[in-house]
Protein backbone atom coordinates (compact mmCIF):
# COMPACT_ATOMS: atom_id res chain seq x y z
CA UNK A 1 0.00 0.00 0.00
CA UNK A 2 1.21 3.01 -0.70
CA UNK A 3 0.37 6.57 1.23
CA UNK A 4 1.02 9.87 0.17
CA UNK A 5 0.27 12.47 3.65
CA UNK A 6 -0.77 15.87 3.96
CA UNK A 7 1.54 16.38 6.50
CA UNK A 8 4.39 13.98 8.79
CA UNK A 9 6.75 13.67 11.44
CA UNK A 10 9.78 11.28 12.09
CA UNK A 11 9.43 9.22 15.67
CA UNK A 12 11.66 7.36 17.42
CA UNK A 13 10.15 4.58 19.36
CA UNK A 14 11.52 2.34 22.17
CA UNK A 15 9.88 -0.79 22.33
CA UNK A 16 10.00 -3.55 24.85
CA UNK A 17 8.83 -7.23 24.60
CA UNK A 18 9.72 -10.49 26.52
CA UNK A 19 13.00 -10.58 25.21
CA UNK A 20 14.59 -7.30 24.14
CA UNK A 21 14.63 -3.34 24.12
CA UNK A 22 14.76 -1.84 20.98
CA UNK A 23 13.98 1.36 18.88
CA UNK A 24 12.94 1.86 15.42
CA UNK A 25 11.79 4.88 13.55
CA UNK A 26 8.53 5.20 12.07
CA UNK A 27 6.19 8.04 9.68
CA UNK A 28 3.48 9.17 11.94
CA UNK A 29 1.12 10.35 9.08
CA UNK A 30 -1.75 12.86 8.45
CA UNK A 31 -4.21 13.91 6.17
CA UNK A 32 -6.61 16.88 6.70
CA UNK A 33 -10.21 14.94 5.85
CA UNK A 34 -12.43 18.44 4.59
CA UNK A 35 -15.68 19.27 4.61
CA UNK A 36 -17.71 15.59 4.35
CA UNK A 37 -14.27 13.42 5.40
CA UNK A 38 -12.44 13.23 8.87
CA UNK A 39 -9.35 14.36 9.70
CA UNK A 40 -7.38 10.76 9.85
CA UNK A 41 -3.57 9.43 11.01
CA UNK A 42 -1.41 6.28 10.93
CA UNK A 43 1.57 5.16 11.69
CA UNK A 44 3.66 3.16 10.11
CA UNK A 45 5.69 -0.40 11.21
CA UNK A 46 8.43 0.95 11.17
CA UNK A 47 11.15 2.53 8.27
CA UNK A 48 13.64 0.17 6.70
CA UNK A 49 14.73 2.06 3.71
CA UNK A 50 14.60 5.93 2.31
CA UNK A 51 14.43 6.90 -0.93
CA UNK A 52 14.85 10.64 -2.08
CA UNK A 53 14.12 13.45 -4.78
CA UNK A 54 13.88 16.95 -5.05
CA UNK A 55 9.92 16.77 -4.14
CA UNK A 56 9.50 13.99 -1.63
CA UNK A 57 10.73 11.16 0.40
CA UNK A 58 9.83 7.81 0.07
CA UNK A 59 10.14 5.65 3.12
CA UNK A 60 9.40 1.74 2.75
CA UNK A 61 7.98 0.31 6.20
CA UNK A 62 8.41 -3.69 6.70
CA UNK A 63 5.41 -4.22 6.28
CA UNK A 64 5.86 -3.59 3.00
CA UNK A 65 3.95 -0.28 2.75
CA UNK A 66 5.58 3.17 1.22
CA UNK A 67 4.92 6.17 2.78
CA UNK A 68 5.42 9.50 -0.12
CA UNK A 69 6.20 12.56 2.02
CA UNK A 70 6.42 15.57 0.26
CA UNK A 71 9.21 18.18 1.00
CA UNK A 72 7.93 20.68 3.36
CA UNK A 73 5.31 19.01 5.19
CA UNK A 74 7.37 17.69 8.33
CA UNK A 75 4.56 19.22 10.86
CA UNK A 76 2.04 18.09 13.32
CA UNK A 77 -1.58 18.00 12.63
CA UNK A 78 -4.07 18.20 15.42
CA UNK A 79 -5.49 14.70 14.55
CA UNK A 80 -1.59 13.25 14.52
CA UNK A 81 -1.19 13.93 18.37
CA UNK A 82 -3.98 11.57 18.92
CA UNK A 83 -2.00 8.90 16.94
CA UNK A 84 1.03 10.17 18.80
CA UNK A 85 -0.77 9.59 22.65
CA UNK A 86 -2.43 6.61 21.35
CA UNK A 87 1.21 5.15 20.22
CA UNK A 88 2.93 5.88 23.38
CA UNK A 89 -0.21 3.91 25.62
CA UNK A 90 0.78 0.98 23.69
CA UNK A 91 1.75 -1.83 26.11
CA UNK A 92 4.98 -2.76 24.47
CA UNK A 93 5.93 1.45 23.96
CA UNK A 94 8.64 2.62 26.60
CA UNK A 95 8.79 5.77 25.19
CA UNK A 96 8.38 7.62 21.89
CA UNK A 97 9.68 11.06 20.46
CA UNK A 98 9.16 13.31 17.42
CA UNK A 99 12.88 14.30 16.00
CA UNK A 100 13.58 17.48 14.40
CA UNK A 101 13.28 17.87 10.80
CA UNK A 102 16.32 17.03 8.93
CA UNK A 103 18.16 15.38 5.64
CA UNK A 104 16.36 12.16 6.23
CA UNK A 105 17.93 10.74 2.92
CA UNK A 106 21.77 11.68 4.87
CA UNK A 107 23.29 8.19 4.33
CA UNK A 108 23.97 6.62 8.04
CA UNK A 109 21.29 8.74 9.55
CA UNK A 110 18.81 5.98 10.50
CA UNK A 111 21.20 4.08 11.67
CA UNK A 112 22.88 6.88 14.00
CA UNK A 113 19.76 7.88 15.59
CA UNK A 114 18.65 4.51 16.32
CA UNK A 115 22.35 3.67 17.82
CA UNK A 116 22.48 7.23 19.95
CA UNK A 117 18.74 6.17 21.78
CA UNK A 118 20.11 2.68 22.38
CA UNK A 119 23.80 4.83 24.12
CA UNK A 120 21.04 6.92 25.26
CA UNK A 121 18.95 4.34 27.49
CA UNK A 122 22.03 2.25 28.82
CA UNK A 123 23.41 5.36 30.10
CA UNK A 124 20.45 5.46 31.82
Amino acid sequence: MEYSPDSWVILRVTLKTQDSTFSQLRVLAGWRGGYLDADIWRVNSGIQAIEADDLEYRFSGHSGSAYRCRLGGYQMLNIMWDGFDQLKRHRHVVDAEILADRDWSQPGLLEALLSSSIDDADSA
